[in-house]
């Protein structure tokens, strides 16, 4: 090593190194610049790399920046998109997937789902059936909007989409149905007459056995019980179908 650089550290070396060429060589500092024409951060990685809908079977990553992209896409919440009506007039409408933080304020299900509007009542739901261009293929998907009544009419400019309808026969969980009160000939099923005879009530009463009457007890409250658990189960389905509208 050089006497002169003896005292030096590795950095300090460097720059008297750049400084003696440029006093000797007259050179330009564009010569010495690292090519970042390929340089690429994380969201250059993710855009190349993002796919609209994975596949679980086909679409397996096989690269690091597949499998990038990949984690991002399992961060997103898949149950009601963000859209861009920017271009509506052209039938051109940008859709994309809540990130946590519209998840949390509401934005997308309890606020319009417009990416410029902030309106929170009278929202719609409507099924869009998306079609995009990815990776040189052509794609569709069914897409969930919660929508404003202004942002629902340039969503449905020149084509109608199809509307998600809460159901009017809803019923709070927890409850139990009564049954409803039928008039005769109300009902759909067929209706059975009983004629009965009067005969001695004495002699009705010992030829009919007591286990008998005992066990046709028993599936009168059967029936009823099956009854009641299946209107239950049916309440909780039609909340969940209520709730995730």
């Amino acid at each position: 090593m050089f006497p002169a650089f003896a005292h030096l550290s590795a950095y300090d070396r460097h720059k008297k190194l750049v400084n003696d060429y440029f006093a000797l060589r007259q050179g330009s500092a564009l010569s010495l610049k690292r090519d970042t024409s390929r340089d690429k951060t994380d969201y250059d990685v993710i855009k190349e790399n993002h796919r609209f809908l994975w596949d679980e079977e086909n679409d397996a990553p096989d690269s690091w920046e597949a499998r990038l992209a990949k984690k991002y896409y399992d961060k997103l919440f898949k149950e009601y998109s963000i859209c861009d009506l920017m271009y509506y007039k052209l039938n051109k409408v940008a859709l994309r997937w809540r990130t946590e933080k519209e998840v949390i304020v509401g934005k997308g299900q309890f606020e319009c789902g417009n990416k410029k509007c902030q309106e929170k009542e009278h929202l719609r739901s409507w099924e869009v059936n998306f079609g995009y261009v990815e990776h040189g293929e052509k794609k569709n998907a069914l897409v969930k909007l919660r929508l404003c009544p202004e942002c629902s009419e340039k969503l449905n400019y020149k084509t109608q989409k199809r509307e998600i309808k809460r159901r009017k026969s809803l019923k709070r969980l927890g409850t139990c149905s009564q049954p409803e009160q039928q008039t005769p000939g109300s009902s759909s099923e067929p209706q059975v007459t009983i004629k009965v005879e009067k005969e001695d009530e004495d002699a009705d009463k010992s030829s009919v056995p007591e286990q008998s009457m005992a066990t046709e007890s028993e599936v009168w409250k059967e029936g009823s019980t099956k009854n009641q658990e299946k209107s239950r189960e049916e309440e909780f389905e039609e909340y969940l179908a209520d709730l995730f509208l």
